[in-house]
């Protein structure tokens, strides 16, 4: 019975642990939607969604991202109120989940420190030909696909995931959060005890 006790404990701080982290995600993208309006990380989003959250939460997590994108972008960022701001808009949400399906599909099966880096090139792959692709109907600057446009882009968001991944750690070690890896095999360890 105490074994019960225990794992009814370990299920609500992981339920809590898993909304605290999906809160976090979508509280840094809004973040980083004001700082860098139309160049927020969704890949590195993505990315972490994919490899730090479960997978019911993955789109969750980027789809709210992306919803709290527009609304600051029309809301404070005076996005114009255009037929193609809002097909970029949707582009953008698309593009989004295309790189979430990249990272998941890539998702390591190991950890380690260089884990995520595979998903991570393929999330802004996926992110970034889909609004190439994108950019054959919409209207767009002719230098928005400039090889140093795409360099800028992927430093902001390689630079942002491993501003999220240290943040994830120190929750992590607070206490805050447990990775889902570890919750996995604790889970496990617990029903083989029976």
């Amino acid at each position: 019975m105490g074994s019960v006790n225990v794992q009814h404990a370990n299920s609500d701080h992981a339920s809590a642990g898993r909304a605290i982290w999906t809160a976090l995600i979508v509280v840094a993208g809004g973040t980083m939607s004001l700082f860098f309006a139309c160049a927020t990380p969704f890949a590195a989003l993505a990315t972490l969604a994919a490899s730090k959250t479960e997978r019911r939460d993955t789109a969750l997590a980027v789809g709210l991202v992306w919803l709290l994108n527009q609304v600051i972008g029309y809301g404070f960022l005076g996005y114009p109120w255009r037929w193609d701001s809002f097909a970029w808009g949707a582009a953008i949400g698309v593009g989004a989940g295309m790189g979430l399906v990249a990272a998941i599909a890539l998702a390591p099966t190991r950890k380690g420190p260089f884990a995520v880096s595979l998903p991570f090139v393929g999330a802004f792959a996926a992110y970034e030909f889909t609004l190439y692709l994108a950019s054959f109907v919409l209207p767009t600057e002719p230098y928005a696909f400039t090889l140093l446009v795409v360099r800028e882009i992927f430093v902001v968001n390689a630079v942002s995931l491993v501003g999220l991944m240290f943040a994830h750690w120190l929750a992590t070690m607070a206490g805050l959060l447990t990775d889902p890896a570890d919750q996995d095999v604790s889970f496990n360890r617990a029903l083989s005890v029976h």
